[in-house]
């Protein structure tokens, strides 16, 4: 590698997880663990204590969930769209950590953008993707062609509740289920084809978690804190289980259930009061959440960081095996909680291959583990969890600092209020001590024994124990944001306000104060001789001070930069600086030499190696950036990404070999240099890491006191173990001579007693060979007089069957002849009735001519009445209607004659008004009634057409016909009836006329 090439970086160890992701932890084996953090995925062995890291094409871009497949070798990224854009799920192959395949929505008028869960079905072949609002729909992938099979809506028919939790059976790719709030659907797919089956009625239930337990049975949880189950699509009755109360879990169905199968319902109405105390007390109710099964049993978390473990006893019995909590000594490493704390709601359970561990997830940014099937519940009622790798922070880490002469390095935690001392080469945490206070800045001391802490209150110089740091000084510097040792430990600096105070670190002396600037300062950097001090801050200024004068000595003002870090070289003559300008700038002797772009955004921590050769800045979202040294006219540089968030600070090891950089989101990264030879200084051959310790005088009698007191404690009962083995030695002696006496005599009993069973056994023999020879004989002349008696039954048989056989073919002969007989007799017969039934079918052919004359005739007669009928009532008709039309005529002009004689009366007959409404209210009955008429007339006609089409149609008898006619007939008789009625109304309004006239 060349020297002049941009230095390389290598993430070795990343600390951190990202609890925003569903699902954020999965087993690859027993070993490995599988889980998200800053831009990466990890995948962390644990035994081995070494990291591979799978890295996201776009960091920033939001997760919603991972996914990881039933044999292990695939993983699914649930990714969230931009506004306007479609989700996408990217798989990725875990045998080669890259990516295989992306899919996303096929149809263009989908707006959701997010998939709201997802899953592999059990063969890994298929993935079952359902999309979030408002589409909410189902999507049945063969991820590995890239297409969609099939789809279907996911949410329940009436539009309400959500999905968020997907489960494919553990035996057929085709059968899934899908919960959420208020939501429960059991699905199938045939031919492309989704179906829902089975128990749905969960409109007033929110279904927190679900999990097929077998390839018939469906367990979920609720809001409530009570687990159902579903077995071949029926809501089980008698399994409605409080979580946080079950001990068994007995899902065999009873007979009552089998009998009464409708009563689905009524666990129906149990599920929806669930929500009230009669199921469950809601002040006391814990969600059920993380249900996860596998072959031995199943778990789920319910409660205040409690998980429960079940084990499987038979196919359709579990017990209560185990029940684990997060510890409540885990509280040391973040705050200390009198009561439980929300962030130790598990978020994730995860079970590894074997079976033997199970590893969960909280909000906070730990991994926590435990042992399955250890001590039985009965012998420890909780098991704690363990974590799995250091204690991380939770919240902010807003300061870093490395030592010189140990491979440690320490961190504060703003939100957590800790600070917390790591090993990078052994990767783990060596001391946690939690303040009440908050923490502002640390800074180690070159030696790792001693350590500035910047307190709200004040500044404090603390002494690095071995299990504590003890206070040693303390500083009126309230919310100091800044302090920093010198290179050679012997002085330190401290911003107080926008002054910064140089301290002697053995007299603990105020040196200086150096007054200038006038904004926040942002960075303090000493130079290796610690002869020059630099400083920059929000207003725009870089100042370099001189520690043996106290003065300042250089200056650079930019009113247009707020300067967020600086560097000086060894010598301190020239000096590196970073600001919200996203350019990095080379300083020295007053002017900025060269003034360089970077990354395009702005710049955050900057860090230079102790050889001068090698710098590294930090900015934008996650990234650390190796810029090649000395600058040239154009910046040549290298970008790292493991982060996400903001670095908050970075640092080098005294060997310029490793780089430590922490992250706003608690992570931490160590990075290894891969062409650091010949760029990094040069250490003594002799030069090791120190191992040393401080621990307090008292501390150390106490402990040389205990170990006295120790050892005369062992001395004391070394004695009085001897002396009780001496006493238990002779009295098991004597026990042993007493027990061996008595084994003595049991044994000449026994042998005396085996000499007499012996010589009965002998003579038992030899009697039961006697009669064995008896019953020998016996059954051989038995045997010879049954061979001789069988042997005369057997002669006497054969004769009967001989004659038996005679008999036989006689009997034979004479049912032939009779059966000869009969066939004679029966042809005669046949003849016989085909002659009679010839004669009477000629009897039937005369009868049925003289019959078809008979009906000529009638149709003749029928044909002459219903012409004469037809004649008649069109006769009738005509006369009828003209008779009436006549009627009306005059009626009509009879009216118009009266209304012209009644205009001109009209002014003399004022009175009679009242006469002529009355006769104007019955004239229009009259009308009415005629229009009556009239529709009785057209109801004649139209029976009249009728008849002619049934006698045209002739599909009707002559009784139907003479009916019709006289219904006809009778018809015509009201219509004479009405005729009269309406003559009458009539000669009776004529009358009325008259006397109007008059």
């Amino acid at each position: 590698m060349a020297v002049n090439s941009p230095p390389n970086l290598v993430a070795r160890c990343f600390f951190g997880l990202r609890t925003d992701i569903q699902y954020n932890a999965h087993y690859l084996s027993d070993s490995e663990v599988l889980y998200p953090a800053g831009g990466v995925i990890v995948i962390h062995n644990h035994l081995q204590k070494k990291q591979k890291f799978i890295k996201l094409q776009d960091k920033h871009k939001p997760i919603k969930s991972l996914v990881l497949a039933p044999n292990r070798r695939w993983l699914a990224l649930n990714e969230i769209a931009d506004e306007g854009q479609k989700p996408i799920i990217t798989i990725y192959d875990l045998n080669i950590n890259k990516r295989r395949k992306i899919l996303t929505v096929p149809f263009e008028n989908s707006t959701a953008r997010e998939f709201a869960c997802l899953q592999f079905t059990h063969d890994s072949k298929y993935l079952v993707a359902v999309t979030g609002e408002p589409d909410w729909y189902l999507y049945y992938y063969n991820w590995d062609k890239g297409k969609v099979e099939s789809h279907a809506k996911a949410q329940n028919p009436s539009g309400q509740g959500t999905v968020d939790s997907v489960q494919c059976n553990p035996t057929d790719a085709t059968l899934i289920v899908v919960s959420g709030p208020y939501t429960f659907r059991i699905m199938n797919v045939a031919e492309t084809v989704w179906r829902q089956w089975g128990w749905c009625k969960a409109e007033n239930t929110i279904v927190t978690s679900c999990m097929w337990l077998t390839p018939d049975r469906i367990l979920f949880g609720t809001s409530k804190g009570v687990i159902m189950m579903v077995e071949n699509g029926e809501l089980r009755q008698n399994c409605i289980f409080k979580a946080m109360e079950v001990i068994d879990m007995s899902l065999k169905k009873t007979e009552i259930e089998v009998e009464e199968p409708d009563k689905t319902s009524v666990a129906t109405k149990q599920l929806d009061a669930g929500s009230s105390s009669d199921t469950v007390d809601s002040a006391e109710a814990h969600p059920v959440t993380s249900l996860v099964s596998f072959p031995k049993g199943f778990a789920y978390a319910c409660g205040p960081g409690f998980v429960h473990m079940f084990e499987k006893e038979s196919p359709h019995h579990w017990r209560k095996r185990n029940l684990y909590r997060i510890s409540r000594k885990s509280y040391k490493h973040t705050r200390e909680y009198p009561v439980w704390s929300p962030l130790d709601t598990v978020r994730h359970i995860a079970v590894d291959p074997s079976q033997e561990t199970l590893l969960i997830t909280t909000m906070r940014k730990q991994l926590y583990y435990v042992k399955l099937f250890g001590q039985h519940i009965l012998q420890n009622p909780e098991i704690p969890f363990i974590e799995l790798g250091p204690a991380m922070h939770y919240g902010k880490i807003n300061s870093l600092s490395l030592c010189a002469w140990k491979s440690i390095f320490m961190t504060s935690g703003e939100e957590d209020k800790s600070i917390r001392i790591w090993n990078y080469v052994t990767d783990e945490v060596e001391l946690i001590k939690l303040y009440q206070e908050e923490i502002h800045c640390v800074s180690l001391h070159p030696t790792g024994l001693f350590a500035i802490v910047g307190f709200s209150d004040k500044l404090r110089y603390m002494v690095v124990l071995i299990d504590d740091f003890e206070v040693m000084r303390e500083f009126p510097i309230r919310n100091c944001k800044r302090a920093q040792f010198s290179t050679n430990g012997h002085m330190f600096a401290a911003v107080n306000g926008q002054v910064i105070q140089v301290f002697s670190s053995v007299s603990f002396q105020n040196i200086y104060n150096l007054k200038g600037h006038n904004g926040r300062i942002t960075c303090l950097a000493w130079s290796s001789c610690d002869l020059t001090l630099v400083s920059c801050g929000t207003e725009g200024a870089v100042y370099e001070w001189s520690t043996s004068t106290g003065q300042r000595v250089g200056e650079i003002i930019l009113k247009t930069n707020q300067f967020n870090a600086c560097a000086v070289n060894s010598i301190g003559k020239t000096t590196y600086a970073v600001g919200t300008d996203g350019e990095l700038k080379e300083i020295g002797a007053n002017i900025i030499r060269r003034n360089l772009s970077l990354i395009g955004c702005g710049l955050d921590t900057i860090v230079l190696s102790r050889s001068d050769i090698m710098l590294f800045v930090t900015g934008g979202e996650g990234g650390v950036t190796g810029v090649q040294l000395p600058l040239l006219d154009k910046a040549i540089f290298n970008e790292f990404h493991m982060h996400n968030k903001k670095v908050t600070a970075i640092a080098l090891a005294y060997d310029d070999q490793t780089l430590v950089s922490v992250a706003e989101d608690s992570s931490i990264c160590i990075w290894r240099l891969t062409n650091a030879d010949g760029r990094a200084i040069a250490l003594d051959k002799d030069f090791a890491y120190s191992k040393e310790i401080l621990i307090s005088k008292k501390d150390l009698q106490d402990k040389i006191n205990n170990i006295n007191l120790l050892s005369t404690r062992m001395s004391e009962l070394e004695t009085e173990h001897t002396y009780q083995l001496r006493q238990s030695e002779a009295l098991h002696a004597e026990k042993l001579k007493e027990v061996h006496e008595g084994y003595c005599v049991a044994i000449e009993e026994l042998k005396a007693k085996n000499e007499q069973m012996e010589n009965e056994h002998t003579h038992e023999i030899g009697m039961i060979q006697q009669d064995i020879v008896k019953l020998r004989t016996g059954h051989e002349r038995t045997l010879q007089a049954l061979e001789a008696d069988f042997n005369v039954k057997l002669i006497n048989e054969y004769d009967r069957y001989q004659s038996l056989e005679d008999k036989t073919a006689r009997m034979r002969q004479e049912y032939e002849e009779r059966l000869e007989e009969l066939a004679e007799s029966k042809r005669n017969a046949l003849r016989e009735v085909n002659r009679t039934f010839e004669a009477k079918l000629e009897e039937k052919d005369v009868l049925l001519q003289e019959l078809q004359e008979q009906a000529d005739l009638e149709k003749k007669e029928h044909e002459t009445i219903k012409a004469s009928i037809e004649e008649d009532a069109d006769r009738e008709i005509i006369e009828i209607r003209t008779a009436y039309e006549i009627q009306l005529k005059e009626e009509k002009d009879a009216n118009v004659r009266l209304k012209g004689e009644t205009g001109l009366m009209k002014k003399k007959l004022i009175s009679a008004h009242k006469e002529i409404d009355d006769f104007k209210h019955q004239v229009s009955q009259l009308k009415a009634e005629h229009k009556q008429f009239q529709k009785v007339i057209s109801s004649l006609e139209k029976d009249v057409t009728d008849l002619k089409k049934e006698i045209a149609e002739r599909d009707g008898t002559i009784q139907d016909k003479e009916k019709r006619i006289y219904e006809l007939k009778r018809r015509k008789q009201e219509l004479e009836k009405y005729k009269f009625v309406l003559n009458f109304k009539i000669t009776e309004l004529k009358n009325q006329n008259s006397k109007s006239a008059s």
